[in-house]
């Protein structure tokens, strides 16, 4: 088994002369016995050769099984793990790194913030949780920011700062997901708005209509992807509002696609 225990207060060899061990220049100074060689795993010291051993025998069997985390990286605040070591590695489209941030910024870490990883505990999380949804009146948004300190504490698995991700404890119960239905307008309304509506906004319910582009993909739509020939358009852009300037970014899940384009859709865009 990889490490071993050494006693920092008495030397390990025997005088020549006495033939006894002589006390080192630490003798009486901190905790005496030191764990140490484990592969990867931070050197411990413990006042008592019993706890020594237990540890060097439980660190040294999770560490070859992978599951060995030590305590102490858990006492890094919440705050200072996300600023540090989750947010920088955090990508994706500039709008959704803007939702990451505000999740993160209003609603997780003014509330456990300032709490050790390690005392992110069940019980602290029923309580944030109910705080939580007695300010914020959209389930869905509470929901969001549930999972966004889910993933937080996710990462901090594995990285070994935690053992278990506390928000997958059973007792932390998570608010219902929202069973309201939304109901689309029917046909007879979506052509009187787009016979109704601006020439200049007319195009962006034709392309909705007959294409399914979203919003910012019809304002992202270029002349260049518009394929004639071929009766398509290639969705590979969509604009974006971010503290308010507009932005292009790529597509809903980051993929370009090519959609299908109706003769008259086509003839709409021909007559602009």
């Amino acid at each position: 088994m990889a490490g071993y225990i050494e006693d920092r207060w008495i030397k390990k060899k025997k005088d020549p002369v006495t033939g006894k061990r002589e006390r080192t220049a630490r003798y009486g100074k901190g905790a005496r016995y030191k764990v140490a060689g484990i592969p990867g795993i931070r050197d411990r010291s413990f006042a008592t050769v019993e706890d020594a051993k237990a540890w060097l025998c439980r660190s040294a069997t999770d560490e070859e099984r992978g599951e060995f985390v030590d305590p102490r990286d858990g006492t890094i605040t919440l705050a200072d793990y996300i600023a540090k070591y989750w947010a920088p590695g955090k990508a994706g489209a500039p709008k959704t790194q803007q939702g990451h941030e505000r999740r993160v910024r209003l609603h997780i870490v003014p509330h456990l913030g300032q709490l050790q990883l390690k005392q992110v505990t069940p019980a602290e999380l029923r309580v944030y949780i109910a705080k939580l949804g007695s300010s914020v009146r959209s389930v869905d948004y509470v929901r969001g920011t549930l999972g966004e300190l889910s993933g937080i504490l996710e990462t901090a698995v594995d990285d070994k700062r935690i053992a278990r991700n506390p928000m997958r404890a059973k007792s932390v119960q998570w608010p219902k997901a929202s069973k309201g239905r939304r109901e689309a307008w029917s046909l007879e309304t979506v052509l009187r708005v787009r016979d109704v509506i601006n020439e200049r906004n007319r195009i962006a319910v034709v392309l909705g209509l007959g294409c399914g582009l979203r919003q910012g993909e019809v304002f992202g739509l270029s002349p260049d992807d518009i394929d004639y020939a071929r009766g398509v358009l290639h969705v590979r852009r969509q604009t974006q509002t971010i503290d308010g300037k507009l932005y292009y970014a790529l597509p809903k899940s980051r993929k370009a696609r090519a959609v299908d384009m109706p003769p008259s859709v086509a003839e709409e865009l021909k007559g602009m």
